[in-house]
């Protein structure tokens, strides 16, 4: 029983990158046209030409990532101030 469960959870983990990937693509025109309106146009950076570089972004981005997401668990965690 426990084998379906963990491959239950593997395919809803997948399922769920996926629909985050699907979304980003269908939203990025809508978002360009926001911050545009907004007056928050921002220029993307260029594309690093060499393995070592590329990694290098991608590790800078894992690491913002897991630190918004410390903080999030951390700040849901704090007691809220109705229920206390």
């Amino acid at each position: 029983m426990n084998k379906h469960f963990s491959d239950a959870r593997y395919y809803l983990g997948r399922a769920a990158s996926h629909l985050k990937i699907g979304l980003s693509e269908e939203l990025e025109p809508v978002l360009g046209r926001v911050q545009s309106r907004l007056g928050q146009d921002i220029e993307a950076a260029p594309e690093p030409e060499t393995r070592a570089g590329r990694i290098r972004v991608a590790a800078t981005q894992s690491t913002a990532r897991l630190k918004q997401a410390t903080r999030r668990v951390r700040q849901s965690r704090q007691p809220d101030e109705s229920t206390a």
